[in-house]
């Protein structure tokens, strides 16, 4: 379920309301019930807190309790006044967040649940907008299905940011019945309104919404015209094509771009002309999007123009046909992807490293094995990977060298590499790996022997080790018959 904090159009909604110069709850501190858990009573305390980063940390400690904090209810809702601007740290990263004790307070009364449903549907019918829309906002978080009525009377209501957010949080309950209502706010008057009832009706993925979503794709505003195309994208009814092949050529790039990923998404194979056409495009946007279409489609008549694309100027585009070329195993991008990989773009070498692999042609593995050795580290772990997928013996002791390499990315894909090619010389190596100070490194090396041997003595380093020495002759002497694995 998405955190309320996190949609932007919420935040910059609630800010730019005017305040109600409100703080803490009304209710008297004195009525707090003495006979709570120690933890919860000083949460609900807090909200009384004069200062305004104290009353939202106490906010974020209720709702982080989740339904053992229903007590807390009657204290959040008062809460949802309170507008004073405050910062808090995101856990877990050095990010700090714009909010208030009022927008933590409609999160934590959503975390809450059920128990928390009247009173923000109560909250709903406010007097004051910032209370409506911070009481929609929550009642997103919640996602009760009870609260869907409420929901679609107030998408009638004066303000659009309370329709706006009580679209959106139709979309995250998802309930049959909200669709024509949904449906009737494509024709507000609020570009915003009608681009939050776009997303709910794509989060709902309801074939009824396409007609009014096809209509929307000559919307006056370019951001409702691409949520539309995107919904389409999504909802994936075919009478949809031909509005969303004429949309490729929408005057704003952004629109073109999202039809282009719309139609990918479709796969209908009729629309590969005008995808090559969009590949032709003034936009690079388009043309990135149209590239990524065409991978999808998996059609080799796309082939001449994804090469062709290879030779674009725009970086992005070039980046989306080596992956398209990629996804269609074209055998004719082996040389061209060669070149690429040669070349000074790191993300460009990755992106051709990458498709290498996927295309599997045994010619690429030089090209691959010199990338090992590449400056970034995140090639050499791509180049890594492929290795594994072409499955070729000889470059097995280039594959042993990666597993010392520094970066642990490159180590892992190196392992798995070495456990998809199968061949007995990487088991030494392997066995060494099992010590490695990264876990999932050790469970890589662990599975290779496997796969190598057909044993599973997990992570003991002393057990593989009898084995190897009791048993490597059989396996050597078989790989030097023609025997081995692949």
């Amino acid at each position: 379920m998405r955190n309320v904090w996190q949609g932007a159009i919420i935040l910059v909604c609630i800010l730019a309301l005017s305040g109600l110069g409100l703080t803490q709850p009304t209710t008297p501190k004195d009525k707090i019930p003495t006979d709570l858990p120690a933890d919860l009573k000083e949460a609900i305390t807090g909200l009384y807190s004069d200062n305004p980063t104290q009353r939202a940390e106490a906010a974020v400690k209720l709702g982080e309790m989740g339904e053992k904090a229903k007590d807390a209810v009657p204290f959040l809702a008062e809460l949802l006044k309170d507008d004073k601007a405050t910062e808090l740290k995101i856990p877990g990263a050095d990010i700090v967040s714009t909010t208030s004790p009022g927008i933590e307070a409609a999160v934590a009364l959503g975390r809450i649940g059920t128990p928390a449903l009247n009173a923000l549907l109560t909250a709903l019918k406010d007097k004051n907008d910032r209370v409506r829309v911070l009481a929609a906002a929550g009642l997103e978080e919640l996602a009760n299905p009870q609260a869907v009525d409420g929901l679609i009377a107030a998408l009638k209501d004066p303000n659009p940011d309370v329709q706006a957010t009580a679209a959106r949080a139709l979309g995250e309950i998802s309930e049959a019945k909200a669709v024509p209502s949904l449906i009737d706010l494509l024709k507000d008057k609020q570009a915003v309104v009608r681009a939050s009832a776009i997303l709910a009706l794509t989060e709902m993925k309801d074939i009824k919404a396409s007609p009014g979503l096809m209509e929307a794709l000559k919307d006056k505003d370019p951001k409702v015209r691409r949520l539309a195309a995107l919904g389409l994208g999504e909802i994936k009814d075919v009478k949809a094509v031909p509005a969303l092949a004429a949309a490729l050529k929408d005057q704003d790039g952004s629109v073109g771009a999202a039809a282009a990923m719309a139609l990918g998404e479709m796969g209908d194979p009729k629309v590969l002309p005008q995808l090559l056409a969009a590949l032709k495009s003034d936009s690079p946007e388009v043309k990135a999007h149209a590239a990524v279409a065409l991978g999808k489609l998996k059609n080799p008549k796309a082939e001449a123009a994804l090469l062709e694309a290879l030779k674009d100027k725009d970086h992005n585009v070039k980046l989306r046909a080596i992956q398209a070329l990629g996804t269609l195993g074209s055998p004719q991008a082996v040389k061209p992807l060669m070149e690429i990989a040669k070349g000074d773009n790191s993300s460009l070498r990755s992106a051709a490293a990458y498709a290498l692999g996927r295309i599997g042609d045994p010619q690429a593995g030089m090209t691959l094995v010199n990338l090992l050795k590449d400056k970034n580290s995140y090639v050499r772990g791509i180049a890594a990977l492929s290795l594994g997928r072409l499955r070729l013996f000889r470059t097995t002791r280039p594959l042993v060298g990666a597993l010392r390499d520094e970066d642990p990315f490159v180590r892992y894909n190196a392992a798995v590499a070495l456990g998809e090619i199968g061949y007995p010389q990487a088991v030494r190596p392997l066995i060494l790996s099992l010590k490695d100070q990264n876990p999932c490194i050790q469970e890589a090396a662990g599975q290779a022997l496997e796969k190598i041997t057909g044993k599973n003595f997990g992570l003991d380093q002393v057990a593989w080790h009898k084995f190897w020495e009791d048993n490597k002759e059989t396996y050597l002497s078989s790989c030097a018959k023609g025997l081995c694995k692949h």
